[in-house]
């Protein structure tokens, strides 16, 4: 990461094998620039090569948003061709988080709008305090709702995808919970704190039997067509032959 990176990404490695990335322009309430974007792929490519890094942590910087979303203020400041490269640099970021083969924790507080609702929604759980505010204002942004729509349908279904992106609605912490695009409700303050034990918990699993879960999970979710539960029942097979295979004793690797 070099030295303007860590000006909008800081990175915090803790035990446990739990990384926190933190989105850090809170002036701009974190605000995805194409700084920042890059800044993301590029740190989450290097963590999951990265053997120690077992569980990330994405969280955003300040007290009053997780993320507003892309930068309009800079957006509107670009040539076409530079929007080009935005786009194409927040494209990868979503198939990064999308297919990230390490188990992601996402933590709101506050705001989170647009394409940082987006990538919080790509993570394994979001988590989210009282008085988080989770929107898609895209198109009264003049921005097409596509890649949130696709999200908001896959997890919460048709009519939430329309009440938030043509309805203009906003979900309190406590209906994102409600809706299921959240996993649990946070008391006010302990967001940060309560993730970092989430992660700690998952990355504590076995890692044959973590790995093998987490990449299950994210099938049933992304995969398009539902596996059968005969395709469930030999992917347990194969873990678990792994598993017997080892020698009494061995710590996994």
């Amino acid at each position: 990461m070099t030295a303007d990176e860590a000006t909008v990404l800081h990175r915090q490695d803790l035990d446990g094998g739990v990384v926190v990335l933190e989105m850090a322009r809170p002036h701009r309430l974190n605000a995805i620039s194409r700084q920042l974007a890059t800044a993301l792929v590029d740190a989450l490519d290097g963590l999951a090569t990265e053997q120690a890094a077992r569980v990330v942590v994405l969280a955003g910087a300040g007290d009053r948003a997780f993320g507003a979303g892309i930068d309009i203020r800079e957006l509107a400041a670009q040539t076409p061709p530079e929007r080009d490269v935005q786009q194409r640099t927040m494209v990868r970021l979503q198939r990064t988080l999308s297919d990230y083969p390490r188990p992601t924790v996402a933590v709101v507080h506050g705001i989170a709008a647009g394409a940082s609702l987006q990538l919080a929604l790509h993570c394994d759980l979001l988590l989210v305090g009282p008085e988080a505010r989770l929107g898609m204002p895209e198109l009264g942004a003049g921005l097409p709702g596509l890649l949130g729509g696709w999200l908001l349908h896959t997890r919460g279904g048709p009519q939430l995808a329309a009440d938030l992106l043509l309805g203009g609605r906003w979900l309190s912490g406590p209906e994102a919970v409600a809706a299921g695009l959240a996993a649990r409700l946070v008391p006010l303050g302990e967001e940060r704190a309560t993730a970092v034990d989430v992660a700690r918990q998952i990355a504590g699993y076995q890692p044959d039997a973590l790995a093998a879960t987490h990449a299950w999970l994210r099938r049933l979710r992304i995969g398009g067509a539902a596996p059968s539960f005969a395709e469930a029942i030999d992917a347990a097979g194969e873990v678990l032959h792994a598993a017997n295979r080892r020698h009494p004793g061995e710590r996994p690797r």
